[in-house]
């Protein structure tokens, strides 16, 4: 037996099958990329046996991995037909940036899908129209500009607002925005009147919301119910010997994506209180 035949046996080779279940493709996909001239097999016998070679699989790997990212088909030809270490740094560098474009939009879904589920089940275990004192934690909040509002804010008004401001925050979803009334309204009986916006969120535009003791209740009903709530909370919260030494924050956990009527809507409300 030559030499070249020696070589040929010892060298790893892969079925069309194997090859195509090692990536978790159909075997149709091979047969397409040969038939388009983008990608061939190792060897093809004379009665059509096709077979990959090992050295072919970190190819194989990189064009999956940019089709993925919709990479077009021609470009691929081009590059696989003739490589260069130049060309595989430009081609790397340029699908860097829409991998990293298709990360920070992963993010978002995750931040917005972990919203969804730690708000609805906070919603399931709620104690309806109770007050509960609770020490919390330092949080990271992102507000909205204060809103030019002098009167009481109608729900039309809050649904624009919030959409302008989840637009300007680059937030698409049920990203919970919440609405916070001032210590001032409160203390003068107004509690129509939204001061800013706030979603829960992490990033250089965020602001630390204090840690300390908060008065927090959970009412179920319409959005416009929660001023009827106030006075008899603030009411029980001084009847506690408490006092608010801050803002109110409304919280809308349960909405139209999870029920089908506005007299289900579950709110909540924090306010921070001191002794």
């Amino acid at each position: 037996m030559d030499e070249k035949s020696i070589n040929k046996k010892n060298i790893k080779s892969f079925t069309t099958g194997e090859f195509a279940k090692r990536f978790g493709i159909k075997k149709d996909t091979l047969y397409y990329y040969d038939r388009i001239g983008l990608f061939h097999p190792a060897n093809v016998d004379d009665n059509d046996y096709r077979s990959y070679t090992f050295e072919q699989l970190d190819v194989f790997w990189m064009i999956q991995s940019l089709r993925e990212l919709n990479f077009p088909i021609q470009s691929l030809k081009q590059y696989v037909n003739s490589p260069s270490p130049e060309k595989l740094i430009e081609l790397s560098k340029e699908q860097l940036t829409l991998v990293k474009e298709e990360i920070k939009k992963l993010e978002r879904i995750e931040w917005l899908l972990s919203n969804v589920v730690a708000y609805s089940e906070e919603a399931l275990s709620a104690s309806l129209d109770e007050i509960t004192l609770k020490m919390l934690p330092e949080e990271a909040i992102l507000y909205s500009n204060p809103l030019p509002l002098r009167n009481e804010l109608t729900n039309d008004e809050w649904f624009n607002f919030t959409d302008q401001f989840l637009k300007e925050a680059e937030l698409k979803g049920p990203a919970y925005a919440g609405s916070v009334i001032s210590q001032k309204d409160l203390e003068l009986g107004i509690y129509g009147r939204v001061d800013r916006l706030f979603v829960r969120r992490n990033d250089a535009k965020s602001k630390r919301k204090p840690a300390g003791l908060y008065a927090i209740t959970y009412h179920k009903g319409p959005l416009a119910s929660t001023k009827e709530l106030y006075n008899s909370l603030l009411q029980r919260i001084k009847e506690q010997g408490l006092a608010i030494c801050g803002d109110a924050y409304e919280e809308y956990l349960l909405d139209k994506l999870a029920v089908s009527h506005t007299d289900e809507f579950m709110i909540k409300i924090s306010i921070a209180v001191t002794n």
